[in-house]
Order: C-alpha cells, then structure tokens, then sequence
C-alpha cells in the first residue's frame, strides 16, 4: 500500500470521499471520527442494559433488504445469534451490507440498546468488525475507544478505518510536518501532529482524544491570529498620505449639526482621526447598534479626508443601499452639498452616486469629475471598483456592512490612491460581541458606539402566533389601519418573492405551495381592516429605477403599506415607518430581525413590531422570536444570538465564507485565542514571510484558502 489516496481507493470511492471534502492523504488523516464507542465489556444478548451503549458479537443468521414503505431508501435486517439468543438490526440505506454480511460470518456490532416493539435491538448500529475476516476481539479491542466516522457513501466503516490507519503507518515525515512550533506545544502539553492523528484514529482512551482536540483548536487559533498578525504588518508595511487637516468644510458641517454627538460619537471620531493623521493606512472596524450614527461619524471622517486635499470613497453592495447612503449624507449636508463642480463654494462639498445602472454617458462624465478632483465625496457599489473609474487622489475608503471585500476587490480599490494606500473604515451594522471582533476581525483596529444619538428607541415588539391565535393578527391589522389613518407609513417584510413547494420531509413528495409575496399582498388588500389602503411591492428582482419611485413614494406618504423582502433590511430609513409587520418570522436570524425593527421609529416616535409565526409556543424557534421581542439591545441580541447559534454558524456562515474552521469555539477557547495572539505576533515579528515556520504558513493556506482569507463580511 502507497501513500496516495488512488493508490488505496477505487475512482468511485474517491468521488465519494471528496463529496465529503477527502481530496488527499491529509485530508483523510483529517476526517476525524464524530464520535466514539467506549463500551467496556462485551455483552451477551440477553443481557444488553437498555439505554446504554453496548458491544455484541454474534453469527450471522439472515440478511434481508427490501425498500421502506413510508420514506424513500432501503432497509437492510440483519438477524444475528449468540448462541443463545437472536436480534434482530437494522441498517438504513447500507444495501451493500447483503452481499458483505453472509449468513454464518461472525461479527462484532456496537450502538445505543433500545427497545423496538417489544425486542431488543441496536441504534444506530456500526459494524465493528476490523476487516471482514476479523471475527476475533481481545480484551485490549473492547476497553478502547472505537472510531465512528461520518458516514461515506459505498465505503464501510471497517474498510475506511483500515486504509487510515495504515497510512497513518507508512506514511512519510513530509505528512506529519507540524504546524505548532516545537516550544509551544511543550509549554502547553501538546501531542506533536503525528501522535495527535493516531489519538484521534486509535486511540487507546478517550482522554488521548481529548487531549488531541486540545491541539486542534490550538492549530486553528493560531492560523487565524497569524494570518492577522501577517495582515497587520503587510498594512504597517506600506504608505498612507496622512488626514489630518479640519478645514472649513469640517468646522461648517460640525458647526451646523442640530444635534449633540453622543459621548462614543465624539470618542469613535477622536480614535478614526488619530489613525487618518499616521502616515500608515487605518484599517477600522466601526460598529454599533441600529441607529446608532455610524453613518454622521464616517461622514465627519469623509469630511477630514476631504479638507485635507483628498478624496473619499463610499463602497456599498448594492444599489438601493447605495442610493440610501447617498441620501443619508445629502440630508446630513443639507445646504453644504454643492449642486454641482461648477457652483461649489470653499465650504461645500460636492457629492456623487455611481452604480452600475447609470446611463454610460452619465457615468463616463462622473468619471472624468473623479478623476480631475471635481467630486470630493462619490458613494457607489461596485461601479467604483472598475478599471474606468480612476481617482485624482483617493484617501479615504468606506466600506459598508454587507459587502464581501476580497483580495482583488481590496487592492483594486486601494490601487486607486496612486502612490500611497488610502485609509480603510469598515461599517457593520450588527453589534458584534467582543470575542466574535477579538476573533473574527483581529486585523482591524475596532471602534464601538455604544449609546443612541436620540436616547433609547421605543419600538413595542410582539411575537403573534397566527395559527393558536388567529384574533391576534386579526388586531395587527386593525393597528395597521391605525397606523396608516394617523399618516404614518406601514413595512411588511416576508422571506420569499416566488411561492415554493412544501415537500414531505420523509417521501420527499410535493405537498403544498408556500405563498409568494404577491399572494401575501393580495391577501392582506382583500381583508376588511386594509380594505381601500394603497399597498406598494419590493423586492430584489426589481429595476433599480423600479425601487427608488417605490421608496421615495412610500417616504412620500402616496404608499401606505410597503410589502417588501429584506433589502430594507440595512440602510433604508423612512421616518415615517413606525409600524414592522414580519411574515414567517420564524425565518429569520435574530440579526436580521433586529435589522429590521430598526427600520421603524427612524424619528424618535414611538413605533410596533410584529412577528407572525404559525410556530406553538414549545417549539425552539418561537424562543428565539420571543428573546428578540423582550430586547431592544443589540448586543445583548448578538450575545444571544452567538450563543445559541453556535460560532460555527456565526463565524463560518457569515464571516468567513469558504473558511474550514472546525474545532475552534470562540465562546469556550478564548483564552486559547488570546494566547495565540501572543505567540502569533511574537512569530510574525521575527519572521513576516513564514519562511521559518513552512508548515503553519500552509496549514494558514488549508484552514484560510487564499480567496476567502480576506474577505471581510459583517452578517
């Protein structure tokens, strides 16, 4: 037997095993057990304690397969004896089983004991035999922890087994080059890699298991705060211009302000213009709450950038977002936004929107605006990115929340400031908990704001279980009509544009239509409490001329009820809402819904949440809504949220795209992350290109695939 995995599985194994990400020998000895059998003694049949797990060793009888009735796949019945007694087990969709299991071979089973009409049988059963000529165990096979993989598909267990762990024996050294330095596994009593694999194949007790996972999140937490450390001096490696001048259209724009900057305003603006004056490029992340004024303190810092003879830049995902921010700063400005190039005085600023629906001949003379210094401030979506568009000194880059900014949109952006790096700040508009940033955004400096501009938001939120309490929705209506009758302006929000089948979770069988957001507009128009209401439709598959008249005739008052998906879900601010209707809330993160409530009572009045769901009160999801409906704050939501989801979902997600973090947990290993911190800023200092550390440096490339290392996405 070789080393390589084609010398050692057939093309169609290995077509199975990469379905389950198995491409190489590396990747095998990666593809760990999801759980252990530690039985302790082998039990006779007759003897099996019921709800424990158990080993039994019997003599095949018969094997049957036949297709289940209620649910698609097969069922193969395995009956065994022990010389004593029969039982029979059953394995779900493992036909293969018939041909292997002939009557009269000997084998060894493990699993759960349960109790199925009356008789004794095996959950979830794994056969344990070593190979199929394995009948006999010793005492030393059934004390130790036995290895159940993820199921591939057409590759037994034993068979899968058997392959790793003779690779683990004739593998070469090049396989088990380590990605933890010699002195930091001896400090913190760590397996070297190769004694970690064989932990985790055969392991003697669970206790060798556990200390290899040890190892493991040790592996990862070091990647990810070495790629930043890496990041970080990459960053401190190249030239900013520095921004440091408050000239006149800071001082008039500061001086204008109707309102107070909040206390984490004021600190936030202090901590962005101590970064912009370094001739080093700030690399930021600024987060906060909905409506928490991120958008007045990246306007301030565009305004610097602006004074100092520079140009800024403000990077969104899409068009309506766009157009919102670029509504926002014109608010904001009010009379300093010039007009026009022409008509602009010495505290004006000129401002423009590009996207990529512009007419060409429009965007071809915003280009040339750019790139002669005409437009101090351009707010745009990925138009910006393109080759046409060339600043004449671009300084300050603003990205917002949702946007994906990879490797070759970040330094096609940045190239755009010429001989120097522009500075960087990254909006979210999701709180973000403190070991989420300490984790997920260690390359960014972050700044957090913290308190309201216009104090606490009086949203009232309800969760309304439709089906147990159909006069419940009946009242939402009403208030809806309430609402509109007062002159105020009513979001419903609802996760689908097009209906889409229900299908029986066990045949697969279509049976029934979920309602598309057409059908759920009609259906609110043609109901007594609505009747005679003006509804208005949005949603993603829409022109974006086709969404601006929408929006600007609901912000107007001439729309009375605006169904919508969730591209209001972010950006979008109608001082007029003060009511949120969610359908299907249930389908929802808790983020997103946050995000949503946040788009009423944008004007400090008192406004409503309701979230509909046909979910009863006992089931999992209805406590998410109700944790949602008893909060107003963010983070204490995203704590939430992180906690209960899991920082897989949270990080992986969300966060990282493509990135294959695995046994890293943000929430439990925090001091392990602390500590690779240190240890990762100690190696990057002495050694910035890895070239030392070879086997990190491509365990970094594993966990972290070169496309997805630097992306940067808020969710």
């Amino acid at each position: 037997m070789t080393t390589r995995l084609e010398d050692n599985f057939r093309p169609g194994d290995r077509k199975n095993l990469a379905k389950r990400g198995v491409h190489t020998v590396t990747d095998l000895f990666r593809f760990f057990p999801r759980r252990y059998l530690v039985p302790g003694e082998r039990t006779e049949l007759g003897a099996l304690p019921l709800g424990e797990t158990a080993i039994i060793q019997a003599e095949v009888i018969s094997v049957n397969t036949r297709r289940m009735k209620q649910r698609r796949g097969t069922i193969t019945e395995v009956i065994v004896h022990d010389g004593q007694q029969s039982m029979k087990i059953a394995f779900f969709n493992q036909h293969w089983l018939e041909k292997t299991l002939t009557p009269g071979l000997t084998v060894v089973f493990g699993g759960k004991v349960e109790s199925y009409r009356g008789q004794l049988t095996l959950a979830s059963p794994a056969w344990l035999n070593r190979t199929e000529d394995d009948h006999e165990w010793t005492p030393d096979d059934l004390n130790s922890p036995f290895p159940i993989y993820p199921a591939v598909k057409k590759i037994a267990q034993s068979r899968l087994w058997g392959a790793i762990k003779t690779l683990l024996r004739v593998a070469g050294s090049e396989e088990f080059e380590d990605p933890l330095p010699k002195g930091l596994r001896e400090k913190f009593d760590l397996p070297d890699l190769r004694t970690a694999l064989e932990d985790m194949h055969k392991p003697r007790t669970i206790e060798d298991v556990e200390r290899a996972r040890q190892r493991w999140k040790w592996e990862e937490a070091l990647a990810l705060q070495t790629e930043f450390a890496s990041r970080k001096a990459s960053f401190a490696a190249v030239q900013a211009t520095p921004l440091l001048t408050r000239g006149p259209k800071s001082r008039r724009f500061d001086e204008s302000m109707p309102f107070t900057l909040t206390p984490s305003q004021v600190t936030v603006g202090e901590e962005i213009g101590e970064d912009m004056a370094r001739d080093q490029p700030m690399h930021r992340l600024l987060h906060g709450d909905v409506g928490s004024g991120k958008t007045l303190v990246a306007l301030r810092a565009m305004l610097t950038a602006v004074d100092s003879g520079a140009q800024a830049a403000m990077l969104a995902p899409t068009e309506v977002l766009a157009t919102q921010h670029f509504h926002s700063i014109q608010r904001l400005l009010g009379e300093q936004m010039a007009l026009s190039p022409l008509l602009s005085d010495d505290d004006q600023v000129t401002v423009a929107l590009m996207t990529g629906s512009m007419p060409a001949r429009e965007r071809r003379e915003l280009a040339l605006d750019l790139a002669t210094g005409n437009i101090d401030i351009v707010v745009g979506t990925h138009a910006l990115l393109s080759e046409s568009t060339i600043f004449e000194s671009l300084g300050l880059i603003v990205v917002d929340e949702q946007h994906r900014f990879g490797v070759e949109q970040r330094e096609a952006m940045r190239a755009k400031g010429g001989v120097t790096t522009p500075h960087t700040l990254v909006m979210s508009a999701t709180p973000i908990p403190r070991t989420v940033a300490m984790t997920v955004f260690a390359d960014l400096d972050v700044s957090t704001l913290t308190e309201m501009p216009a104090g606490p938001k009086d949203i009232a939120t309800h969760v309304v279980p439709i089906v147990a309490q159909p006069a419940w929705f009946a009242r939402v209506r009403a208030l809806m009509r309430e609402t509109i009758e007062a002159g105020r302006g009513v979001f419903v929000v609802f996760p689908r544009i097009e209906p889409s089948d229900i299908e029986d979770p066990e045949t697969g069988e279509v049976t029934g239509q979920k309602q598309g957001i057409e059908d759920l507009s009609r259906k609110l128009e043609d109901t007594p409490e609505l009747a005679g209401t003006r509804f208005g439709l949005l949603h993603g598959r829409m022109s974006t001329g086709e969404k601006d008249k929408v929006l600007k005739d609901f912000s107007a008052g001439d729309i009375d009820v605006l169904v919508s998906t969730t591209v209001i879900e972010v950006g979008v601010d109608v001082p007029r809402a003060t009511m949120m209707v969610i359908a299907e809330a249930e389908n929802f993160g808790v983020a997103q819904l946050h995000q949503l409530r946040g788009r009423v009572g944008r004007d400090g009045s008192a406004a409503m949440c309701f979230m509909l769901t046909e979910l009863s009160e006992d089931n999992e999801s209805y406590a998410r809504l109700q944790a949602v409906a008893e909060t107003l704050d963010g983070f204490a939501l995203a704590e939430y949220d992180l906690d209960s989801r899991g920082e897989g979902d949270v990080i992986s997600g969300s966060q990282w795209g493509g990135s294959s973090l695995r046994h890293l947990s943000i929430l439990r290993d925090s001091e392990i992350v602390a500590e690779a911190k240190t240890v990762a800023e100690q190696i990057v200092a002495v050694d910035p290109s890895l070239e030392a550390v070879p086997a990190l440096r491509a365990f970094i490339r594993r966990v972290l695939p070169e496309d997805d290392a630097h992306f940067i996405e808020a969710g």
